[in-house]
């Protein structure tokens, strides 16, 4: 039939009825529509039954197409309206069906009327049964309230029978069936309460369930929601021995066989995730050892305990001493969303001995030193305490003084100190020095008097000069012994000299004395001899009555000398007043003290050394008290600048430590590039110092040194090379020892 028309959309239906049997196959019309337009238009269908209440959930028709491509003027569109279930859940009888036709380009729309005729089914769909929530999260141990909504959609009572499926009945702690009385058009809501049980019992996953209604008069409904158990808990990490040795049986015996050490890695389930478990190594010396895993991968299950077990091996020394490797083992889970393990790693330490116990290698070294010391003969020594040890410039030769009133001349080899062969005429003459008879070979010279401090002549280099007792400097060709001049400073005799400097281009030598006199002495080339010049006699200045001098330390460009003596001070002497970047202008004095102390007539500073080939003027002191303290020269303050002839000092101190056993550190000496400092006292032991570029010690891992040499008695004098790697120390046990560094 036609509908009435504005000339814009016309529209016709293949039928004006038609029946429906629920639970039957579906039923279908046919809709004509016109543009009767002067434009493109496309149209749209919407079917609305007379009496339905719209649930966007609940479908009982469809479209093809759902929406009509624009057509052009005169054309038709056919749409097909398929009917596969009752608009009116339980209705039975008769329904007007409006047919709406709208074009959203014509702002137009025609409706038409169809009657369908709706017949009676045996057991309509009658119960509806829906889920507020579908979706629901809980963690093992906790109830969770799962809501279901009922309505009766018939026209009559209803008696409804709930059931709760798909998870475990024994979670529903409230029973997993409902029965209900539902009249005509109601509807009621009614829980399920789910309680999953403890973490090793619900597993992490996600539990689908089902609520269905049914009904004496209605085909069944149902609904679906999904229950997701939250993951909780942990996995246990443990090592009952995480410190293994090898070998580990009889480790007093020779056991060359042994290279393998075992550890047990213990994990232990306390979660509700299935895990599988692969364990990797780190540490610090991993790459020391290589490993095996039993198994591979552990499957852990819930509640379960799994065991891997780990062999290190590793290489063995035949000798040296025992190693403790570091290793660190990490357990990688396949589900990570509780993090690692608890604790994330173990710490593994595995102590490797040599094949040859180190009481066997040390009865062997003894043994081999006993008969050593059969083969050769006694070694050549001072035969009083070593005053001074210095190293040549070329770093291939020592000269030592000592109080026997000898200067011997020392050969270095790779590890030792040989005497040489070219002095003393090679033999085994006996020569008689301070009364005490002296072994020739390696004697360089015998003095007249005890010997306080012996030096390299620099750029010379064939040279040394000695201090006396008696006050004297002699100069001696090396390696021939030859005096070829002596200093004498006729003002004062006796005044021992306790220190010498020389200027690097060696054309002025500077001598501190025991009564606090510093003289100058200076030649116009290196082809002359050299000339006492004007004292600075410190025992007259006001501020520094009774001031021996202990030390001198020239910088390394030649501009300032340093003098120290007691009361915790040191002098600053300025050389050369040209230097515009320095502050002194005159004598300058810094006091040491204890920090908080100003310290007394026997509070010596006893070292002085400044950093070689360095443009900063950084200079280290030590004290009969044991403390070390590090200054920058170049940032000094003149604290009291009055017009009496020494200025009183501020200068910075970078740093300051004291030796364990608070000792009197007695010499001092930096490498070339200022990164390391040794010491030497009155505990008897050489210690390296390492220091950071601002000249700080490394506090990284200690601040107690290392201590490479110890000895019984008072080590008095200290020289280093860095290049040749080697140390040298002069101790009042008589030696003249070598101690290699890296």
């Amino acid at each position: 039939m036609n509908s009435s028309s504005d000339n814009l959309i016309s529209a016709s239906l293949s039928t004006q009825s038609l029946t429906y049997r629920p639970n039957k196959p579906e039923v279908s019309f046919e809709v004509t529509v016109n543009n009767d337009s002067d434009r493109f238009a496309n149209f749209q269908l919407e079917i609305i039954a007379a009496g339905e209440i719209r649930n966007p959930n609940y479908r009982w028709y469809r479209l093809e197409p759902e929406v009509a491509a624009a057509q052009p003027h005169g054309s038709s569109t056919k749409f097909q309206v398929f009917i596969f279930n009752t608009p009116i859940p339980g209705f039975v009888g008769t329904v007007n069906v409006s047919v709406k036709i709208f074009s959203p380009q014509l702002g137009r729309e025609r409706r038409l009327l169809l009657r369908l005729e709706i017949e009676r089914d045996n057991k309509p769909i009658l119960i509806s049964v829906e889920l507020p929530i579908r979706a629901f999260q809980v963690y093992p141990g906790n109830p969770i309230d799962i809501p279901v909504r009922v309505r009766n959609q018939g026209q009559v009572a209803s008696n409804v029978l709930l059931r709760f499926t798909g998870i475990d009945a024994s979670w529903v702690t409230n029973s997993a069936e409902r029965q209900l009385t539902l009249n005509v058009g109601s509807q009621t809501e009614v829980s399920f309460r789910c309680e999953p049980p403890s973490v090793v019992q619900a597993p992490s996953l996600n539990y689908p369930f089902t609520v269905e209604a049914t009904s004496n008069n209605s085909y069944p409904a149902n609904a679906e929601g999904n229950l997701e158990v939250l993951p909780v808990g942990f996995i246990n990490f443990s090592t009952p021995q995480n410190k293994q040795r090898i070998p580990s049986r009889r480790p007093w015996l020779p056991d060359w066989k042994s290279k393998t050490a075992s550890y047990e890695l213990i994990f232990k389930n306390v979660s509700n995730l299935y895990q599988e478990i692969n364990v990797q190594i780190q540490g610090r010396d991993w790459r020391k050892c290589t490993f095996k895993k039993f198994p591979e991968v552990a499957n852990l299950n819930l509640a379960e305990t799994a065991k891997v077990i780990l062999d290190a091996k590793t290489q063995r020394p035949w000798v040296g001493i025992g190693k403790t490797l570091l290793l660190e083992a990490k357990a990688e889970l396949s589900d990570q969303r509780l993090g690692s393990t608890d604790p994330a790693t173990q710490s593994l330490e595995l102590e490797v001995l040599p094949i040859i116990p180190l009481w066997l290698q040390l009865a062997v070294l003894a043994l081999l030193a006993a008969l050593l010391a059969l083969l050769l003969r006694q070694e050549v020594a001072h035969t009083g305490f070593v005053n001074s040890v210095r190293i040549s410039g070329t770093g291939t030769a020592v000269v030592s003084a000592s109080d026997d009133c000898t200067l011997r001349f020392w050969r270095i080899r790779s590890n030792t100190l040989e005497p040489d062969e070219t002095v003393g005429e090679a033999s085994q003459q006996q020569f008689l020095a301070c009364s005490k008879p002296q072994k020739g070979k390696g004697l360089l010279a015998i003095t007249n008097d005890k010997n306080r401090v012996v030096d390299f002549v620099p750029v010379e280099n064939n040279r040394v000069a000695v201090g006396l007792d008696n006050g004297a400097i002699q100069l001696r060709q090396v390696p021939t012994g030859e005096k070829t001049a002596e200093l004498q400073d006729t003002e004062a005799p006796g005044d021992r000299v306790f220190d010498l400097a020389f200027t690097t281009n060696s054309l002025k030598l500077y001598s501190g004395s025991g009564k606090g006199k510093v003289r100058l002495w200076s030649r116009a080339s290196i082809n002359e001899e050299f000339q006492k010049q004007p004292n600075i006699d410190l025992e007259n200045l006001q501020k520094l009555p009774n001031f021996p001098i202990r030390a001198l330390a020239l910088s390394p460009d030649d501009t300032i000398l340093v003098i120290s003596g007691n009361f915790n001070r040191f002098l600053i002497l300025p050389l050369n007043s040209n230097q515009s970047n320095t502050p002194f202008k005159k004598l300058s004095l810094q006091k040491v003290g204890n920090i908080d102390a100003r310290g007394g007539a026997n509070d010596f500073i006893f070292g002085l050394a400044f950093i070689p080939n360095s443009r900063e003027k950084i200079l280290a002191t030590s004290d009969s008290a044991g403390f070390i303290v590090i200054w920058d020269l170049n940032k000094c303050k003149i604290t009291s600048n009055s017009q009496q002839q020494i200025d009183d000092l501020d200068c910075t101190r970078l740093d300051r430590w004291q030796v364990e056993s608070k000792n009197a550190v007695r010499a001092l000496a930096f490498s070339e590039d200022g990164s390391l400092l040794v010491s030497g006292g009155d505990d008897g032991r050489v210690i390296t110092w390492n220091l950071s570029s601002e000249h700080k010690i490394d506090r990284t891992n200690s601040s107690t040194g290392k201590v490479i040499y110890q000895s019984s008695k008072k080590i008095n004098s200290i020289d280093l090379r860095s290049k040749q790697g080697i140390i040298i120390s002069g101790s009042e046990d008589f030696q003249v020892l070598p101690h290699r560094f890296k």
